[in-house]
């Protein structure tokens, strides 16, 4: 190989392996569609799901090799989502339940 085609692809090597393991657990989650697990398909999948999350955040945001306020930020950003979403299942369970 030249020495571009090597730059090239330590380039893409990273980026490509988180592609992948998006690729496996997309998959991963549509297989589970068709597994009868009851209330346990939503268990999984939302881990599934915060598993792909993690992947984004720590490979291709980069926030591995970033600054402390940067991931400060970021924390406060999913904490921030995750209240939210709660008290939007909370209301939601008060008024059907």
């Amino acid at each position: 190989m030249t020495r571009g085609r090597r730059d090239t692809w330590r380039l893409w090597k990273g980026p490509g392996a988180v592609w992948l393991a998006l690729v496996v657990l997309l998959a991963i989650t549509c297989g589970s569609a068709y597994l009868p697990l009851g209330a346990g398909n939503v268990a999984l999948n939302l881990c599934i799901a915060a598993m792909m999350v993690g992947l984004l955040v720590t490979f291709l945001m980069d926030l591995r090799r970033s600054v402390i306020l940067v991931r400060i930020v970021a924390a406060a950003g999913i904490f921030w989502s995750i209240l939210m979403f709660s008290l939007t299942f909370c209301d939601y369970l008060s008024r059907y339940y």
